[in-house]
């Protein structure tokens, strides 16, 4: 028995992915003037260490009147 597709490896594109778990983005609003802290390092490490095939990033905005926008 195979088991669930979930769990099985997918190519998308030239991108090889053990799973198919996408992790979505998570709006924390714990950036300081738009730039990530020690806390993003542990929270997108614990995610990225959870086994997902994906992890995604929170919104991010390069300019401060970009980062205005997304409150």
């Amino acid at each position: 028995m195979s088991g669930p597709r979930l769990f099985q490896p997918i190519e998308i594109g030239g991108l090889s992915l053990a799973n198919r778990i996408v992790i979505a983005p998570m709006c924390q609003y714990s950036a300081v003037d738009g730039g990530m802290t020690d806390w993003h390092t542990i929270h997108l490490g614990h995610l990225a260490l959870s086994g997902a095939g994906v992890l995604t990033i929170e919104a991010t905005a390069v300019e401060p009147v970009g980062r205005d926008q997304l409150r």
